[in-house]
């Protein structure tokens, strides 16, 4: 199959032989296609809930082309062209097609996570050019403890032009491939196929209340030019042009693609990753933000930014995610103290931070730093260390003895850069002299000339280092961390062009891919982010001397953003053992991290013989 990407005077094309593309609304709602899971189709956000509306919508014939057009997806099959877009801000989805053409709708409207099969039912019904689609979920004594109880009723509607509209009422088994493999289960279901189209063109809204439904779907139906015009204009990402034709496209991508995953209009956040990943990570987002400030999207930085600082725990720490889990999070808390310094920093630059930032503003960011500190030294300081549980890194995988509980370096470097911060705050010596006291003692514990142990007493060799190195980098000189890496990267390097999570050597690593089952996800899965994180690093460093590997990283990445997955945008994962689009399809910080390193590498001109 052919893909292309295409913006303004820019194109790319190549050929792939499996990729789907996701669309986003802007409010929690989301449309993917050409993936074979139960996340595939339609879903829109009502309240705290992700409600699947769609599993599929099928045409005949073969798929010959995708195209990214960035603020619509097109597929060109055998004797037409269809496409896809959602209108931001509102919970619709428009098809469009070349000519009239058989268009079938497979219903499953549940929660995102509710695979229960029983107590789910459809009432459809004609009105005009419309259908109806009313669903009602009721508990079912063959799954639930109760029965014939109603949980919710989302209705639907279907406008389908000037075409016509045949009702179906029957229940095909569907098999999720791409969860199979994952080991991710339920791998079938069964899904309502409810309406047969013949139209060049449907517009499908949905809502809790019947009324609202009609009412989207008449807008979405009425203005389509007027969202068209907008959504065509907002595609014009506003990052630099990279001279590099792939790097500037798969940068523009991923640009397009984490702003795709902001959510909300007056309070923002960032969806970790889609199409399962449609939670709030404090880590994630925090991590994803120096990619809107390259993108100047200033406003969005500020807002996300102040809800995490007014989201800081007693403790000290963040809340992991919202909505709430029992896990901790160890780094989210310095993420904070590291973004909201870069930002400062390039307003003060900008002479801008009058405009973001009053000094009422700096005064109550100042109170609310220096108590999460003082509380993380009282309750998650040891002989100095920043100390964290199992399962509270971003290896939240890990248990046991693997479960980096103790002293992990990263989370060292990011207590410094907290320490640092406070200190240029305040002009408080209090907190420079425990910044160095911190240095000091992991110098000697951690480091012993030319390997950086990945926790106190833990030599393993990880990616962390790099990590460290980015939030970090006046932990070692640039001599000592050049040693270090020289060291870390072959027993860390995949031939494809990524970094294993763990040294290849050990006998906990694994080769391919373990999915849902976890085993392989911290030891040996590589890290979309972390190998651009890593690229980052080195060149900052020494381009010249890594240049093989950043150049490796960096075509991979390209690879996986243009014409893997879902074509446009960074996936989470691969497999050790050849390169793979895994986990989720399009996820936060590996847009973002790419960003990042395109900016970089664009700053230091070292584009001219990349291919």
């Amino acid at each position: 199959m052919l893909v292309s990407h295409k913006l303004i005077d820019r194109m790319i094309e190549g050929e792939t032989e499996n990729a789907g593309f996701i669309l986003t609304n802007k409010i929690g709602g989301f449309f993917s296609s050409g993936i074979n899971s139960r996340y595939r189709g339609l879903f829109f956000r009502f309240g705290n809930d992700i409600i699947k509306i769609l599993d599929d919508i099928r045409t005949e014939g073969n798929i010959k082309e995708l195209r990214n057009n960035f603020w619509n997806a097109e597929r060109v099959k055998d004797s037409f062209t269809e496409s896809f877009f959602m209108p931001f801000t509102t919970n619709s989805l428009v098809f469009e097609a070349s000519k009239s053409t058989d268009i079938e709708l497979f219903f499953d409207v549940k929660k995102a996570y509710d695979n229960r099969e029983w107590g789910r039912i459809y009432n459809l019904e004609k009105e005009g050019n419309k259908v109806i689609v009313e669903f009602t979920k009721k508990t079912d004594s063959r799954e639930d403890t109760s029965n014939d109880e109603k949980e919710y009723t989302i209705y639907t509607v279907v406008n389908f032009g000037e075409g016509s509209a045949e009702l179906v009422n029957e229940w095909p088994r569907q098999e999720y491939g791409f969860d199979r493999v994952r080991q991710s289960y339920p791998a079938e279901r069964h899904v309502f196929k409810g309406i047969k189209i013949n139209s060049d063109n449907f517009v499908i809204s949905s809502s809790e209340s019947r009324e609202e439904a009609v009412d989207t779907c008449n807008k979405a139906r009425n203005n389509l030019s007027k969202f068209k015009e907008l959504q065509k204009k907002y595609a014009r990402v506003s990052i630099r042009e990279i001279s590099n034709n792939k790097i500037n496209l798969a940068a523009k991508c991923a640009m397009e693609s984490l702003d795709n995953l902001i959510v909300g209009e007056n309070e923002k956040d960032i969806y970790a990753g889609l199409p399962w990943f449609f939670q709030f990570w404090a880590r994630d987002s925090l991590i994803s933000l120096k990619a809107l400030m390259l993108d100047k999207e200033y406003s969005t930085v500020k807002k996300i930014l102040m809800k995490y600082l007014n989201r800081i725990q007693d403790d000290g720490l963040l809340p992991n995610r919202h909505p709430m889990t029992e896990t901790g999070s160890a780094d989210a808390i310095g993420w904070l103290f590291k973004r909201l310094s870069e930002f400062m920093d390039i307003l003060r630059r900008e002479n801008q931070l009058g405009n973001y930032f009053t000094k009422n503003d700096i005064r109550l960011i100042t109170a609310k730093l220096e108590k999460s500190i003082d509380s993380l030294f009282k309750n998650y300081t040891l002989d100095n260390f920043a100390i964290n549980q199992e399962q509270e890194t971003w290896m939240d995988s890990l248990r046991g003895e693997t479960g980096r509980k103790g002293a992990r370096i990263e989370i060292q470097a990011l207590r410094m850069l907290m320490y640092d911060f406070l200190y240029k705050l305040t002009d408080r010596t209090v907190y420079k002299d425990m910044a160095n006291k911190l240095i000091v003692k992991v110098r000697e514990h951690f480091w012993n000339g030319s390997s950086l142990d990945d926790g106190l007493g833990d030599p393993t060799i990880r990616p962390n280092i790099f990590i460290a190195a980015y939030i970090y980098p006046e932990l070692l000189s640039d001599d000592e961390w050049i040693g270090c890496i020289e060291n870390a990267v072959p027993k860390l390097f995949l031939d494809w062009g990524g970094l294993s999570t763990i040294d290849k050597t050990r006998d906990i690593f694994y080769l391919e891919s373990t999915g849902e089952n976890c085993a392989s996800y911290h030891n040996g899965d590589s890290w979309y982010w972390v190998n651009d994180l890593a690229a980052l690093v080195m060149a900052r460093l020494d381009y010249k001397k890594f240049k093989k590997y950043i150049d490796s990283i960096l075509e991979a990445s390209c690879r996986d953003i243009l014409f893997n997955g879902f074509v446009g945008s960074h996936s989470e994962t691969s497999s050790a053992s050849v390169q793979t689009a895994g986990g989720c399809l399009s996820q936060a910080w590996s847009n973002a991290l790419f960003v990042e390193l395109a900016e970089e590498l664009n700053d230091q001109g070292r584009y001219e013989d990349f291919q």
